[in-house]
């Protein structure tokens, strides 16, 4: 495979994923990837992002350590979306 720039990675990596209710963006962002999670039904909740090293991408099990990272950040966006919980009252 070709050397691909940090983008490029995590673009060709988003490609490997697929989810009814969620899209996935990269973009250039100064300390690395800034991945872009938003739900495919506009205007519920503003879209999740966060940052992927450059370093991170030098990782030998990347591939894991990407999905762990997206599983995780998606993990922590749907429980940001409760509006009510009993640590609430």
């Amino acid at each position: 495979m070709p050397d691909l720039s940090s983008l490029e990675k995590i673009r060709a990596e988003l490609r490997r994923y697929e989810h009814p209710l969620f899209t996935f963006a990269a973009e250039d962002h100064a300390r690395g990837v800034r991945v872009v999670v938003a739900l495919t039904v506009e205007d519920i909740l503003e879209p999740y992002a966060f940052i992927i090293p450059h370093s991170d991408l030098n990782d030998p099990r990347y591939g894991w350590r990407f999905q762990n990272l997206l599983f995780n950040y998606l993990h922590d966006y749907m429980i940001e979306t409760f509006t009510l919980t009993p640590q609430h009252l």
